[in-house]
């Protein structure tokens, strides 16, 4: 026999339960409202234009200023240097295009313009003792990725997205792109590149479960550009779409 103060309990639940469902859609649509376009600020961005290529960063930050942006490269190498974003430009020019693979499972495809690690080693000249890089970022984010990583022909620290310079929210002025690793290993919005002498594990690889390595394992993913329809990939770099 349920008692009075038994009923009024589960009535009271049932009713949360209610209420919840009613607003469940509304809150989660306002939780993915773009707060940064038209600001001062750029952060987490997922609806509008950015449907088809999603935004994540570390925190919001604020824009950088074109004029005012210099990148600083140091730490185990024989010169270290600042380099403008007119001097980055002038490097030779590499165009790839290729897909970034988040861990939430979605990925999308653009074509990219920068240039070669290697304009950057031969002008440091880094020291026998460097086995990585460490990047600083604007949004506070740092990342490591072995020399061997940087080296190989896919990577490339570009500039333009789809043929036109990118924008705040796809990381500017600098990023790097390192296809047959996920999304996290791809920092954008550089400010400083540090020469280390050791694997070093990143932000997100310290506080989550990702691995400082971050290749792409066998599995799915849900492509932005293809209505997220499943795929079955099978590890490092998706050349199949």
């Amino acid at each position: 026999m349920i008692t009075r103060r038994a009923f009024l309990i589960r009535w009271l639940k049932l009713s949360a339960v209610f209420v919840w469902a009613i607003f469940r859609k509304p809150f989660s649509a306002q939780a993915d409202q773009d707060y940064f376009s038209g600001t001062d600020f750029v952060g987490k961005t997922r609806i509008g234009r950015y449907e088809k290529f999603y935004i994540n960063y570390w925190k919001p930050m604020r824009r950088i200023k074109p004029d005012r942006w210099k990148l600083e490269v140091g730490g185990l190498c024989r010169n270290s240097r600042t380099f403008t974003l007119e001097e980055i430009r002038s490097f030779p020019i590499k165009t790839r295009a290729s897909r970034l693979k988040c861990v939430e499972c979605w990925s999308a495809r653009a074509m990219w313009q920068g240039f070669s690690f290697a304009e950057i080693e031969k002008r440091v000249r880094p020291l026998p003792e460097a086995v990585g890089v460490v990047f600083h970022c604007a949004d506070s984010y740092k990342e490591y990725l072995s020399l061997e990583s940087l080296r190989r022909e896919e990577t490339l620290l570009v500039y333009s997205m789809d043929e036109k310079p990118l924008t705040d929210e796809h990381g500017f002025p600098l990023r790097v792109i390192i296809p047959f690793k996920y999304g996290y290993k791809n920092p954008k919005a550089i400010e400083k590149m540090e020469f280390v002498p050791d694997v070093q594990p990143g932000t997100w690889s310290k506080i989550g479960p990702y691995s400082v390595d971050g290749t792409i394992l066998p599995g799915h993913d849900h492509p932005l550009d293809r209505n997220k329809k499943a795929h079955r990939i099978p590890g490092g770099e998706i050349l199949e779409y």
